[in-house]
């Protein structure tokens, strides 16, 4: 083999690894599974299958999330979907609705709640549940939490029927792999 079809012949090679490098971080940060999420099997009617924020440009099909071995509360599947505390409220009824969604895919393209920061006093909320009701909620406000505050200081709020939207902010831990901070949207039940 001649040493011009040596260069040739290895610089192909580079190029087809290059190749699988790139594609398995295109995988990888399309399809997110950080931890296993511990769910049930049941299915229910009023469960959310669809969230839409039009301020935001938003329309999201809803997942159902359970709890991590770690017994944090899991997080959608990919970077487009959000995902619903099945362990809480449903949302319409009383206390606080919990549906969580990414703000990027760990190479900062955005996610479905990249722009969730954005929202606004007043804007509306619409959640579809599988039995096509829709629900329309009011947001009253925002607030940024530490990543690892209290669940019960989150969202223990049951003195209406709340809708909490939450996703990372902040800065980028590597000791802890998640953002440092988290932020809540609160919304209320338009009845």
């Amino acid at each position: 083999m001649s040493r011009q079809n040596k260069k040739s012949y290895i610089a192909k090679i580079v190029s087809v690894l290059a190749l699988v490098v790139f594609a398995i971080v295109i995988i990888k940060s399309t399809v997110y599974s950080p931890e296993i999420s511990v769910k049930s099997a049941t299915t229910v009617i009023n469960a959310p299958s669809r969230l839409a924020v039009p301020s935001l440009d938003i329309d999201a099909k809803v997942q159902k999330v359970g709890i991590t071995l770690k017994g944090n509360m899991a997080t959608p599947n990919n970077f487009v979907d959000v995902g619903w505390y099945e362990y809480g409220p449903l949302p319409g009824q009383l206390g606080s609705a919990v549906i969580a969604g990414h703000v990027n895919n760990g190479l900062a393209f955005p996610a479905v709640f990249s722009n969730l920061k954005n929202i606004e006093t007043g804007a509306d909320i619409y959640v579809e549940t599988l039995g096509k009701n829709t629900l329309h909620f009011v947001v009253v406000g925002t607030k940024v939490y530490d990543f690892d505050a209290k669940a019960d200081e989150v969202f223990k709020q049951d003195d209406g029927k709340f809708l909490k939207l939450i996703t990372c902010t902040g800065t980028w831990s590597d000791q802890y792999k998640t953002h440092d901070k988290r932020l809540v949207v609160t919304a209320m039940l338009v009845e």
